[in-house]
């Protein structure tokens, strides 16, 4: 196995390379912000529900609402940068492959 330096490819083999990246990095942004979304509107909805029927002041559970909702974009976002780094080493990449190596034996 040769490592290959990036600047030394042809452009058509860097711009294929590219675009892998950057066609993968925008489905797994909308991904993550759909679920985000999605995540959070749910919990904000049912949190606030049941901080409302408890009898929590208004602004002490929107306080609440917004930190749980944080929480859980950033669980969203950590998990789909997780699928994306997977993604990227299983996938090819116009004629090529990430591989890990042990940075040592090179």
């Amino acid at each position: 196995m040769n490592a290959i330096d990036f600047r030394e490819l042809p452009f058509s083999s860097k711009a294929s390379i590219c675009w892998s990246f950057l066609w993968r990095g925008l489905a797994i942004t909308i991904a993550s912000s759909l679920a985000g979304a999605l995540l959070g509107g749910i919990a904000g909805a049912l949190l606030g529900f049941a901080l409302n029927m408890s009898g929590v002041p208004q602004s002490s559970a929107m306080s609440l609402i917004q930190i749980v909702g944080g929480l859980l974009g950033l669980a969203c976002g950590v998990f789909f940068l997780s699928v994306y780094v997977r993604w990227l080493l299983s996938a090819q990449l116009g004629k090529f492959k990430l591989l890990l190596v042990n940075a040592a034996e090179i």
